[in-house]
């Protein structure tokens, strides 16, 4: 029995964490044939139409070396979840199929599975906080596990001994021909619509993650980023002119690379999102407040200032600081998850070096 069809409906229409994430009438009828065509991760055109997204946990540790398929994510994820040190990080692809090799596989985490609750994001991981398994067993969705599926859908990388949490990758080939047995459909489920309408028709068509379209405004000059999550934990990014994009980088200032490619991981759009964090009842996890908060967007060198909060159109809706609605570029996305925790902090420069604010 494949688990999943059900419970996500229900994690949709009750909004686990995202109130905001169900589909409204008005999204059907205003934006079917053009979110039909669109990827909703990326906002670009969908490679995979119909098929759920993969989500993939990733060690994140300073003796994680080498990482794999870090570059070819549609989206990444990154917070401290736990303890004060080490953040972790969700790589999230259009369908299994698009996952290439990845890893170090880690734990799955609650807050990732919150975000991507309506993108009916296939978990990929190798066992999962306790808060994460109770949210999995709650709503009953099936994911791929190494601690169940062992050498048949996962392998192990380095020498034999080193730590378990740096040592297995697994891929979408690996996995795809143990998805059934596994009970884990690869195919959206339909979800019935938030409509007073007695016949509407389930549907098929997922909100995007973010609200795509072509922002305007925004502060030029914003050359490099510094993600501070703790005091030997940060990430940071150079704008590339060239391409685009953000080149991601290690605290230390190495390139971030993709261990498949040798190439440095870049993304199209930044955005670090301010929550309220604070300590679970295990003293060592944090959680997360999903309801609002203000960040920061980069896109093409630009910065803005926003406020997000659980959309209606969208799984986050992005708003300037001055309250109106703000679009996000189509593209790939890193999205940070940051707040009040000691020592957390974000810097901005401009290509003098000179620091500047969103403002």
């Amino acid at each position: 029995m494949k688990k999943f069809t059900l419970a996500l409906a229900a994690v949709c229409l009750a909004a686990l964490a995202l109130a905001g994430c169900s589909l409204t009438e008005r999204q059907q009828d205003a934006a079917a044939q053009k979110a039909a065509a669109t990827d909703p991760l990326t906002g670009l055109s969908d490679r995979w139409p119909g098929q759920r997204s993969a989500a993939v946990f990733l060690y994140n540790g300073t003796d994680a070396a080498r990482q794999w398929g870090i570059g070819e994510a549609s989206v990444v994820l990154e917070a401290l979840t736990e303890g004060d040190s080490a953040t972790s990080l969700c790589l999230v692809y259009p369908a299994l199929e698009a996952v290439p090799k990845v890893g170090p596989v880690s734990q799955a985490r609650d807050l990732y599975l919150q975000l991507l609750t309506c993108q009916q994001a296939i978990p990929i991981q190798r066992g999962a906080s306790i808060y994460a398994a109770n949210l999995l067993d709650l709503y009953e969705i099936a994911p791929l596990d190494a601690l169940s599926l062992g050498v048949n859908g996962f392998s192990y990388e380095g020498e034999w001994g080193q730590p378990d949490q740096t040592s297995w990758t697994t891929s979408g080939a690996d996995l795809l021909p143990l998805a059934e047995e596994a009970g884990v459909s690869l195919e959206i489920q339909p979800i019935q619509p938030d409509t007073d309408q007695e016949d509407a028709e389930p549907t098929t068509q997922l909100p995007p993650l973010l609200p795509f379209g072509e922002p305007a405004g925004g502060k030029e000059g914003a050359s490099s980023v510094e993600v501070i999550f703790s005091a030997s934990a940060s990430t940071r990014f150079t704008y590339d002119s060239g391409t685009g994009k953000y080149l991601m980088a290690r605290a230390d200032g190495s390139p971030q690379t993709d261990a498949n490619t040798d190439t440095q991981a870049g993304f199209d759009n930044l955005l670090i999102l301010y929550s309220a964090p604070s300590r679970r009842d295990d003293g060592y996890t944090w959680g997360y407040d999903l309801t609002m908060g203000a960040g920061v967007y980069l896109n093409g060198g630009s910065v803005w200032s926003i406020l997000w909060m659980p959309g209606v159109d969208s799984t986050l809706a992005i708003y300037n600081s001055d309250g109106t609605a703000l679009d996000i570029r189509p593209g790939t996305s890193y999205i940070a998850l940051m707040g009040s925790v000691a020592g957390q902090e974000l810097i901005l420069r401009d290509s003098a070096g000179s620091e500047m604010t969103a403002t």
